[in-house]
């Protein structure tokens, strides 16, 4: 199961590598063309907008097919050589209208695979070790952005090509692997989904699922059932308070710290490093003694880190905040899905798995805009205080949220209003 385990980190490496080669080289590579920081900010919304639109779709199609080769894995043979061919023609493209094409169409890869991949973990692996297989491919995903940024960005200065030549490789590379390892019919722990073989509380919500058929619709449903909409709203507000920072602390070290580039671009590292280190531990820590409870401390710790930021001044104390931020980080996302995932019924994994990666990516999209307008409004004085309250609400969801800790893994009690209703996996 490890080796299986690993393969899936592979993939969710190739995918991060991809998507911080992209994030750091595209708004570049578009002022080329343009000098306007507005449209190419517009651009690259867009883009993001487009995946977010795509994935819920193509992973709620995942649950649905029936191949030789499994139900996920068609998906990930179709989107990952996209995304691949686009990564070797981005830098090599020559308007503005062939770049912008290149991009979208690496976003339809993306999204083809992604949903799919986060959906193959919980069809392959038991319910409890979950936790730990989440952690295993959370970790590896964080190497992906160490590669991007201190193997890859320093041979840039060489070949300019060389961060999407090597991210293409990956991308790759990562698919073989899979492919090799991984026989989705022989290894999968379901009867393909059939919800005939889900237990009878899941048969009453798939029906009603495959009854809509509509992405739409099962947001609707989700809406409604208590446990899955603070969870979604949790996922939400913890990641744009996460996100907001990544994406504007490097402004923040320069501007508030007194650092240079550089040097805020390495003090962020502590945060990856420790969250690296951390996401097998907090996994298997789900799994051993409770996902939500391990979850909320998470969120405690993440909520404290971002108050003591808001307080710090000075670079050395600001080490050890993210130190502790980005271990509290690990404890937290480490378990947010395999929890989502005691809530869903089995055959709809594909469907949620979507859904849950739309609302972190929505969280993203919102996050920066609203840290910019702080900064403009307050001074970088103020640069926490977004987070400090967008945590502070994802805590709160985290403390209201009831899973029966009773009962084992997967076999989530749910509290819909006044009533409980049980399902097992």
């Amino acid at each position: 199961m490890i080796l299986r385990t690993v393969a899936l980190g592979l993939g969710a490496l190739a995918t991060q590598l991809t998507w911080a080669t992209y994030n750091a080289y595209l708004p570049l590579l578009y002022g080329r063309f343009t000098q306007s920081n507005t449209l190419i900010g517009l651009i690259m919304v867009l883009d993001n907008v487009f995946a977010v639109l795509l994935v819920p779709y193509v992973a709620a199609r995942s649950d649905q097919v029936t191949t030789r080769w499994g139900r996920r894995i068609p998906f990930l043979a179709a989107g990952m050589p996209i995304t691949a061919l686009c990564l070797l023609l981005v830098p090599r493209t020559a308007s503005v209208a062939s770049l912008l094409a290149t991009t979208l169409l690496m976003n339809v890869g993306l999204a083809l695979a992604a949903g799919p991949m986060m959906a193959l973990m919980p069809d392959i692996t038991p319910d409890a070790r979950r936790g730990r297989a989440n952690g295993i491919i959370n970790a590896l995903a964080g190497c992906g952005a160490l590669i991007a940024f201190f193997v890859l960005a320093p041979l840039s200065r060489r070949q300019a090509t060389v961060p999407f030549d090597g991210t293409g490789l990956v991308v790759v590379a990562a698919l073989i692997v899979i492919a090799l390892v991984i026989r989705e019919r022989r290894d999968a722990l379901t009867a393909g989904g059939d919800p005939s073989c889900a237990a009878p509380a899941e048969r009453v919500q798939v029906a009603a699922a495959a009854g809509r058929g509509r992405v739409l619709a099962a947001v609707h449903e989700a809406s409604r059932i208590r446990p899955l909409a603070l969870l979604g709203l949790q996922g939400f507000c913890a990641v744009a308070a996460v996100n907001g920072v990544q994406n504007m602390f490097t402004r923040f070290g320069v501007h508030q710290l007194g650092l240079d580039a550089a040097g805020a671009t390495t003090l962020l590292g502590f945060f990856v490093l420790t969250f690296i280190a951390g996401a097998v531990p907090a996994g298997a820590a789900g799994d051993r003694y409770g996902r939500v409870g391990v979850m909320r401390t998470g969120l405690a710790g993440t909520f404290a880190a971002f108050l003591l930021a808001q307080a710090v001044r000075t670079p050395g104390p600001f080490v050890l905040v993210l130190l502790l931020g980005g271990l509290a980080w690990a404890l937290y996302l480490n378990n947010a899905y395999p929890v989502l995932l005691q809530l869903i019924p089995s055959a709809r994994v594909g469907l949620y798995s979507g859904l849950w990666s739309a609302v972190s990516a929505v969280g993203g999209l919102v996050a920066p805009p609203i840290y910019g307008w702080t900064v403009d409004a307050l001074g970088f004085g103020a640069f926490f205080l977004p987070g400090v309250g967008f945590m502070g609400i994802a805590l709160a969801c985290g403390l209201a949220l009831r899973v029966d800790g009773a009962t084992p893994p997967g076999a989530a009690r749910l509290a819909y209003g006044s009533q409980a209703h049980r399902q097992d996996h």
